[in-house]
């Protein structure tokens, strides 16, 4: 290990377990998957109780109004699933129906269909022990009762302030007695009756009757053409991982209209570059996301409306023709574009070795900022990430999931989960996600370390506090990182811009690892977000 990655305190002791454990960005989501796994439940039951709470505890972050993928490995079958929670646009969304041909970023005409609450019911129904009833009551509990707001809640409710303020149901329940702080209590009673409602009856409760109206009557006051029909019609999608050989063993990723894809090709492009010098490394791997992200934006697209060529960018010639394009001496150009994302990611393992790596968001911080009358429900604004570019494979059109951020991974070694990983940060999710790899397998570190040690993400200005920073070429670094790395990179001619010590930019990665020599685990947490990993 190089001399300048010199050996430092873990911002907090690893998490180790020889039972099961469970890592989220928020500890009362945590504790709440935790409790289910010490009450019998399995990895899925308890990833359903944990999102759930963050749905409640981080509603900048995440929502029952948003979207879920889902990787998961079942112990009785040997069998790995992934699972597509996006919606979709209105069956009558079309271009011309956008008002000047222009998609806002925000409001109703942003809003796809929700996604995740189906998701809790269809991999339960596949996959868990335990009905929503039961794993839905942590979270009504802390929405009726009140949850006390946290650093990172209050910093994403005051940069989202002015647009709360636009929509009367938000500003009723976030900003009821002003902009909230840390400490403050916040309650949501609406959303408790919401989950009370899906407790009861199940995810038909959320997709049709009286909740449903209410979300169709909201949408359709801005504009939207959703109907009940596109809600009722909803379904969760079964798919198989991607996957290519790394390590001794298999990274997977969640299939298009997932953007999971990206970590593959860069780890897969690197792949012959894991022992290379440091200062190397970091630039060799800002190149292969620059290409992976390019291939991403040509050709990524939902694939009900056309093929994804993405196996044969994966297959080891392709990765070795992508590897030789890059110079190890100079930045190549390329404009990325701009990205807002606002999400979580949770893991689980349980005793009998079932895990799950599940990712919920409601994409931008608040998602659209449009609260659904009377049920609590912030509604995501996924249909912002739609081209309105004709014949772009992303291009707006009715009946669409659009090409999504959300990237849950996972590794295995001999057919069973050794690394359950991932974390949100929007474009930068592949980017973060390879830097951790790096710094547990090639560099050694422990899984806290691996997690805390400095980051840099490509083209993410937009999600700083840096209104000056410009578009396009930039990589973020937080001050942390080691000098001969930020050099390095300027040397090689990347637009560097050096950000504080713990970023919020830079992700909320978490991870599980599993020893199955010493039947042990292993876990991780962000100290950039209100992390915690716990085992039993």
């Amino acid at each position: 290990m190089n001399g300048f990655l010199r050996e430092t305190w873990p911002t907090r002791a690893v998490a180790r377990s020889t039972r099961a454990m469970i890592a989220t960005p928020h500890a009362q989501a945590t504790a709440a998957g935790a409790d289910v796994l010490r009450r019998g439940g399995n990895a899925v039951d308890a990833a359903i109780a944990a999102n759930a709470v963050l749905t409640v505890v981080y509603p900048a972050s995440c929502g029952i109004g948003g979207d879920a993928f889902w990787i998961v490995h079942d112990r009785r079958t040997g069998r790995t699933t992934s699972y597509n929670g996006s919606g979709r646009t209105p069956r009558a969304a079309s271009l011309d129906r956008l008002p000047n041909g222009v998609l806002p970023q925000r409001g109703a005409l942003s809003v796809t269909v929700p996604g995740a609450v189906r998701s809790w019911e269809d991999v339960a129904r596949a996959h868990g022990t335990r009905g929503l009833d039961e794993l839905l009551a942590p979270a009504e509990f802390f929405a009726r009762e009140g949850v006390a707001v946290t650093d990172v809640v209050a910093n994403y409710a005051r940069l989202n302030e002015p647009l709360l303020r636009d929509d009367a149901e938000a500003t009723r329940i976030f900003l009821q007695h002003g902009l909230p702080h840390a400490g403050d209590v916040l309650r949501n009673p609406d959303l408790a009756e919401t989950l009370a409602a899906i407790r009861r009856e199940g995810a038909d409760a959320f997709y049709t009757g009286a909740i449903a109206e209410q979300i169709i009557a909201t949408l359709r006051r801005g504009g939207s053409a959703m109907t009940l029909d596109d809600l009722a019609s909803h379904r969760t999608e079964a798919t198989t991982p991607l996957r290519i050989a790394w390590n001794g063993g298999e990274l997977l990723a969640h299939p298009p209209n997932s953007q999971g894809a990206l970590l593959l090709l860069g780890a897969g492009m690197l792949e012959g570059d894991r022992s290379a010098d440091e200062t190397l490394w970091h630039h060799l791997a800002v190149e292969a996301m620059k290409r992976a992200t390019a291939l991403r934006d040509a050709t990524f697209r939902d694939p009900a409306f056309g093929p994804v060529p993405i196996e044969a960018a994966l297959t080891p010639d392709a990765l070795r023709t992508a590897r030789a394009s890059i110079d190890p001496e100079r930045a190549t150009p390329h404009e990325a574009l701009p990205d807002r994302g606002g999400t979580i990611w949770l893991g689980v393992v349980d005793e009998d070795g079932n895990a799950v790596s599940l990712i919920e968001s409601l994409y931008m911080n608040f998602g659209s900022c449009v609260v659904a009358g009377g049920t609590g429900i912030v509604l995501q604004n996924r249909g912002a990430y739609f081209s309105t570019r004709p014949g772009d494979p992303n291009v707006y059109e009715g009946g669409k999931r659009p090409m999504h951020t959300l990237s849950p991974p996972m590794f295995l070694r001999d057919g069973a989960p050794e690394i359950v990983f991932g974390t949100m940060g929007g474009d930068g999710q592949p980017q973060i996600q390879l830097q951790f790899l790096h710094q547990l397998i090639d560099r050694g570190l422990d899984v806290q370390r691996a997690l805390d040690f400095p980051r840099w993400v490509y083209g993410r200005h937009t999600l700083t506090e840096r209104p000056d920073l410009q578009p396009g070429e930039m990589v973020l670094v937080e001050s942390r990182m080691p000098d001969e790395i930020v050099a390095s990179l300027r040397r090689r001619r990347h637009a560097v811009e050096v950000l504080g010590p713990y970023e919020n930019a830079m992700g909320h990665a978490h991870a599980i690892v599993v020893d199955r020599a010493r039947g042990t685990l292993a876990g991780g947490s962000d100290p950039r977000a209100d992390s915690l990993a716990l085992g039993l």
